[in-house]
């Protein structure tokens, strides 16, 4: 996709001074608001696990983006006189983003993919139903990239004293199997364990949480596991004979899968030592 500045077709006239100062320049800096609207809260982080939810066709579709996040909240100035529905909000957005070739990921145009200035960008807009007047709305903005590692698990250690280990950055589309480029330090940490220990022989056992049916999911997970043992074999030229996979979907959670963190830490891929 060409790689474009992500402007909203409406220009903002209105003064930024009304921010609430801890806010200021929290909004990246390719998407602008709409006219008359402040920001009146922001809960970003250098990076954040984020769920997103839409429909299509009335079926809820979701998907899970990690990166750089903006959390935004605008509230309408109240020196602004003019009337601006949730439609018109959403349709700005919907106008800016497929302008430079982004997607509309839902009927209701509400959740976008775009590249933007090279990164992978996804956008969700909330605004109150059939408003004729909103007095306030939301955007959240992920820009995909992989996390800074600050805490370092000894896989030798962890091995020993527990007969396995949990990986979390190895990471999979929806649904998919294919191991996504940023899952690479996470590959290295399995191969260089397997190259300083070379007589030990694993097991790669893939794990879900339990959104969708145990079929699918144990497919699935014993899938991610063979992707995961066709890299060590291929790119890592690690010996086929030491790698033995299995799937057992949403069987042996860590946590609850009532919520998104727990469902989060569910979904995992264990080494484990036979």
């Amino acid at each position: 996709m060409k790689i474009l500045t992500l402007i909203l077709l409406v220009i903002a006239t209105y003064s930024n001074a009304q921010d609430v100062a801890r806010c200021k320049d929290a909004e990246p800096a390719y998407l602008n608001r709409m006219p008359g609207f402040y920001i009146s809260e922001c809960k970003n982080s250098e990076y954040n696990d984020v769920e997103f939810i839409y429909y299509v066709k009335g079926s809820a579709q979701k998907i899970n983006k990690g990166g750089k996040y903006y959390n935004l909240f605008y509230s309408k100035m109240e020196s602004e006189a003019q009337k601006v529905s949730s439609a018109q909000i959403n349709q700005n957005y919907s106008n800016a983003i497929l302008k430079v070739k982004g997607t509309a990921l839902d009927d209701k145009k509400t959740t976008f993919a775009a590249s933007v200035n090279g990164k992978e960008v996804y956008i969700k807009v909330h605004t109150a139903a059939n408003s004729t007047d909103s007095k306030s709305y939301r955007i959240e903005v992920v820009e995909v990239e992989t996390m800074k590692q600050d805490v370092v698990v000894n896989m030798d250690e962890a091995i020993n004293q527990y007969g396995k280990i949990a990986i979390y950055g190895i990471l999979f589309d929806v649904g998919k199997s294919d191991i996504k480029p940023e899952s690479a330090q996470s590959l290295k940490q399995i191969t260089d364990y397997l190259n300083a220990n070379p007589s030990v022989k694993i097991f790669i056992v893939g794990h879900t949480d339990n959104t969708g049916t145990l079929v699918s999911n144990t497919a699935l997970s014993k899938s991610r596991a063979e992707s995961i043992k066709n890299y060590l074999v291929s790119s890592a030229k690690i010996d086929e004979q030491r790698l033995s996979t299995a799937g057992v979907a949403s069987l042996c959670p860590v946590s609850t899968n009532d919520t998104e963190e727990g469902r989060r830490l569910n979904r995992r891929v264990e080494i484990v030592k036979q």
